[in-house]
C-alpha cells in the first residue's frame, strides 16, 4: 500500500473530462455495446436493458448509466485469509500486484522459455515474501506445462495454499471459475463477502466475447469482486488521439459496469485502463510509452469524477530484459500511476516484453523501485525535532556522531535493498556485479526460505482432496476423449 499524494496529475481539464464522459455516453446509446453470450443478453432483457439477438447488442441511455452505476459501492473490502492483508479500494492508496497472464518465462538477456507450474509457484512465493506486493494474480504466468482444462485447479491451489494476500480468480473458462470458487469456500466457508476479483478484459471496440461475458456473470452473481478493463491500442483497437481512445475505452467501461450493477446491484467494482499507446510502426501494443502513462492518468480522473476505485498498468515495458530502457519506462509508468492516484497497479512487478514475459530478477528490482516510490509518498514531518534548528546553530561540522542523527536516520533516509554499502574499489574487487546479479542472488535467497503453512490442516486436506479429485475427473475425461 503506497499513500496517494497531496495532488494529482491532472492532464485533462474539467471540460475536458465532462466532455469525454459526455462523448462515452453517447456512444453507447448510439452504437452500444455487442455481447456475445444469449445467457448474458437473457439476464439484460429480464431487468428492461434494451437488447437485439440477432446483432448482440444492448444500448445503455445516459440515465440508465446513471441509475445502474449509482448503485456500485464506492468504497468496499476484498478480504484476505490474514486480516491485517485486508485491501480497502476506493480510499487514498495505490495497491500493487504483480505480472498477469504472461506465457513466457525471461532471463537476463531476454532469451524466454514457456512459463510452467513450477514457475508459477516460484513467483507466488516471492510474491507472498515480498512487502510490496498487496494483491495475488491468478496468472503469475501461465504455467504451459499442464492441461488447459486443470491450471484453473492447480492455480486455485497453489494460491489458497499459499497466499494470506487477497486473491484474484481465473476467468479463462466457467469450469475453473466454478473450481475457484468451490475452492475458495473451502478456505473461507462462504463467500458472504468479497474474496475474488476478476479481471475481465472488454474486447476493443465495443465488444464483449462469450468468455468475458460469462466469467463477469458468473463472478458477479457469487458476488465477488469484478475488474473492467478495455483493450485500447491507440490506431489499432481505438482512434489514434489520446482524446478518442478515452472515448471509446470509457464508453466500454461504462458499459459493461452498468451491466454488472444491473444484474446484481452493489457488485464491487474497479474500473481502468490497461494498455493505452500503440506502435503504429509494427502494429503493437505500446506499454511503457509516454501515451501509456497520460492514458492511465486521464482515465484516473474521469474514475474520480464517478468516485470508483481504479486500476491501471503501472511497472510495464516493451524491452526484452531488466535493462536501461526497462528501468526508465517503468519508473515513469510507476510513478504516473502514484501521481494520478490509481488505486490498483495490475502488471506491477516482473512484467518485460510488452507484459509477454515475466522475470525472476525483474520482479525483485521492481520491489526496489516501488520502495523508491513508497519514500517518495511519505509525508515530511515538519517540527521542533525535525527543523532541527538548535542542532545547527550548535555543530561543530560533523553530524554523523550526533543523536539526532542516529535518532532520525533510519526514518528519514531510505537504505536500497539491492545496493551495498561499498566503494568503487570494493566494488570492482567483488567482480563489477551489476544490478541483475544482485537481483537474482535476492530471488535465490528468497525463494529459499522455507514456506510456512498458514491454513489449518483440516482445512489444507480438504482443500488438497478436492485438488486431487478434480485433477483426476479431468484427466479421465481427457484420456476418454
Amino acid at each position: 500500500m503506497i499513500r496517494h499524494p497531496q495532488y494529482h496529475w491532472t492532464p485533462l481539464s474539467p471540460d475536458q473530462v465532462e466532455a469525454i464522459h459526455t462523448a462515452s455516453l453517447d456512444v453507447l446509446a448510439r452504437a452500444g455495446l455487442c455481447i456475445q453470450s444469449p445467457e448474458l443478453l437473457r439476464c439484460l432483457a429480464e431487468v428492461g436493458l434494451r437488447i437485439d439477438l440477432p446483432t448482440q447488442r444492448v444500448w445503455l441511455s445516459q440515465e440508465e448509466v446513471a441509475r445502474h452505476l449509482a448503485a456500485a459501492p464506492k468504497r468496499w473490502t476484498l478480504h484476505a485469509w490474514n486480516p491485517r492483508h485486508d485491501i480497502h479500494f476506493g480510499e487514498h492508496d495505490l495497491h500493487v500486484a504483480p505480472g498477469y497472464g504472461s506465457p513466457f518465462v525471461a532471463d537476463t538477456d531476454g532469451r524466454r522459455r514457456a512459463a510452467t507450474l513450477d514457475d508459477f509457484r516460484k513467483f507466488t512465493s516471492l510474491a507472498e515474501r515480498c512487502d510490496a506486493v498487496d494483491l495475488m494474480s491468478c496468472l503469475i504466468v501461465e504455467p504451459t506445462d499442464i492441461p488447459a482444462g486443470v491450471r484453473g485447479v492447480e492455480i486455485m491451489h497453489c494460491l489458497l495454499s499459499r497466499s494470506e494476500k487477497p486473491l484474484m480468480g481465473p476467468v479463462h473458462s466457467l469450469e475453473a471459475i466454478e473450481d475457484s470458487l468451490c475452492m475458495t469456500r473451502i478456505v473461507f466457508g462462504d463467500l458472504a463477502r468479497p474474496r475474488l476479483v476478476a479481471l475481465i478484459n472488454i474486447n476493443s471496440p465495443l465488444r464483449l466475447d462469450v468468455r468475458m461475458a460469462e466469467a463477469m456473470l458468473a463472478y458477479a452473481r457469487a458476488g465477488q469482486a469484478i475488474l473492467l478493463t478495455p483493450g485500447i491500442m491507440m490506431g489499432i483497437t481505438a482512434p489514434a488521439t489520446v482524446a478518442g481512445a478515452l472515448v471509446q475505452g470509457w464508453a466500454e467501461l461504462l458499459g459493461a459496469a452498468a451491466i454488472v450493477e444491473a444484474i446484481r446491484p452493489r457488485t464491487p467494482l474497479i474500473l481502468g485502463i490497461g494498455g493505452f499507446g500503440s506502435d503504429l510502426r509494427c502494429g503493437g501494443s505500446g506499454f511503457g510509452r509516454p501515451e501509456n502513462a497520460v492514458g492511465l492518468a486521464a482515465g484516473s480522473q474521469l474514475a474520480r469524477r464517478l468516485n470508483l476505485p481504479y486500476r491501471c498498468s503501472a511497472m510495464v515495458t516493451g524491452s526484452r530484459g531488466p535493462d536501461c530502457r526497462s528501468g526508465y519506462e517503468r519508473m515513469m509508468t510507476a510513478l504516473a500511476a502514484w501521481h494520478a492516484g490509481a488505486h490498483l497497479a495490475l502488471q506491477g512487478m516482473g512484467i518485460l516484453d510488452n507484459i509477454n514475459s515475466m522475470s525472476y530478477e525483474q520482479f525483485v528490482i521492481d520491489a526496489e523501485i516501488w520502495n523508491y516510490v513508497r519514500r517518495l509518498a511519505r509525508p515530511t514531518q515538519v517540527d521542533d525535532d525535525t527543523l532541527a534548528v538548535g542542532l545547527i546553530l550548535e555543530n561543530d561540522g560533523s553530524y554523523m556522531t550526533r543523536e539526532h542523527t542516529v535518532e532520525h536516520m533510519r526514518r528519514e533516509i531510505h537504505i536500497p535493498a539491492l545496493v551495498p554499502p561499498e566503494s568503487h574499489e570494493s566494488w570492482l574487487q567483488g567482480g563489477g556485479r551489476d544490478v541483475r546479479g544482485l537481483a537474482a542472488d535476492r530471488v535465490e535467497a528468497m525463494l529459499s526460505e522455507p514456506r510456512r503453512p498458514h491454513l489449518p490442516d483440516d482445512i489444507q486436506r480438504e482443500l488438497d482432496d478436492y485438488a486431487r479429485g478434480r485433477r483426476d475427473k479431468i484427466s479421465s475425461r481427457t484420456t476418454a476423449m
